[in-house]
């Protein structure tokens, strides 16, 4: 389980697009919008697993297709049917 950064342009006010997607087993199962939050953007993180996100460029029509189809849980830990290593988890 691990976390990809992906980037898009932003857009025409200058608002970031970019989403922190957590990936167990190679497949994409959450999707939080980092807007201007950061590594905050994700609740119940170390900030560490997200510094290290394999960081990705997507078009504009990807990043609105994740947010559309993925959930956004409250909390990571919350994300259904996933293992999430206790090595990740916020103190």
């Amino acid at each position: 389980m691990y976390f990809q950064h992906l980037c898009t342009h932003n857009d025409r006010y200058g608002n970031p697009r970019r989403l922190f997607v957590l990936v167990d087993e190679g497949r994409r199962v959450a999707v939080w919008d980092e807007k201007h939050y950061g590594v905050d953007a994700v609740p119940g993180v170390r900030r560490e697993a997200l510094y290290k996100a394999e960081r990705l460029d997507i078009t504009p029509s990807l990043y609105y297709e994740l947010k559309r189809n993925l959930p956004s849980p409250e909390w990571v830990h919350e994300v259904f049917g996933c293992n999430y290593p206790r090595e990740l988890q916020e103190l």
